[in-house]
């Protein structure tokens, strides 16, 4: 059996750790130090990588970032998956290249930690998460309502028109899919997170949680004839479906709650 020193060790796909270890449970850990020798992969960039975590090609980008992590400057936190005690790069590869290559020994990170969990899905349920991932690229979005996947996949596609009209380019929906769930849905959970939605709801997928609070939105932007936005929409959702400011004895359960908001704006929705 070969040993391969850290220099010569191939950069770890988080897909495929992810597939082999039925990664379906996350945690958002916040902002901490992690060591850089404990970042061995990278979350769809490996292919970019050699092995010992270098560049394939060193572009322009990587040098304005040697120089100034050379210089001491303070940039931010890259953002990683992780396994175990090991952790993948899902935003900062250049970054952690540059850290290696220096001899930085650690690095700010805002954490999402993985679990592997036994899924327990309807047929209905397995196909709209499976073709959501094939499509977007997306993983570790996992819903236990098979709509929420047509939820998110026409949030992306919605993301997808803004994009090109920004950027004045075409835009694929992996490339959409991505800033969707960096700018979107990640700092989403992390609101829901600060809130105590997760500690409130153990029985509840954050993925779900997020999709109400987003139906909920849509409800109250359509009464206010404007996008209200999703913190405003949280904070709404936190009074008038959870009930923060209501007496004990008169909250509803959530799910009561939510499926009676659910009626009102999807007209379709049948209690099963």
């Amino acid at each position: 059996m070969v040993i391969l020193g850290k220099d010569k060790a191939p950069v770890e796909s988080f897909s495929d750790i992810s597939k082999s270890m039925n990664l379906s449970n996350r945690v958002y850990r916040g902002i901490r130090p992690v060591p850089v020798e404990k970042i061995i992969g990278s979350v769809g960039r490996g292919q970019d990588l050699l092995p010992g975590f270098r560049l394939k090609q060193k572009d322009i980008r990587y040098y304005r970032i040697r120089k100034t992590m050379e210089r001491g400057e303070i940039l931010p936190p890259v953002i990683l998956y992780k396994v175990g005690d090991e952790y993948y790069v899902l935003d900062g590869n250049h970054r952690v290249v540059v850290a290696k290559e220096i001899g930085i020994t650690f690095l700010d990170a805002e954490i999402v930690e993985f679990f592997p969990t036994e899924r327990k899905e309807s047929p209905t349920l397995r196909r709209k998460r499976l073709e959501f991932e094939a499509v977007t690229g997306l993983r570790g979005i996992d819903a236990k309502e098979h709509r929420h996947y047509d939820i998110f996949l026409n949030h992306i596609k919605e993301n997808t028109q803004k994009m090109e009209i920004f950027q004045q380019r075409p835009v694929s929906l992996k490339e959409a899919a991505f800033n969707w769930f960096l700018c979107v849905y990640t700092p989403a959970v992390q609101l829901m997170v600060e809130k105590g939605l997760e500690q409130a709801y153990p029985g509840e997928s954050l993925s779900d949680i997020f999709a109400y609070v987003m139906d909920y939105k849509w409800y109250r932007s359509q009464k206010e004839g404007k996008d209200i936005g999703f913190e405003a929409a949280l904070e709404g959702f936190l009074k008038e479906i959870m009930g923060q400011e209501e007496p004990a004895e008169e909250k509803k359960s959530f799910m009561k709650k939510v499926e009676g908001m659910l009626e009102e704006v999807l007209p379709w929705l049948k209690k099963q």
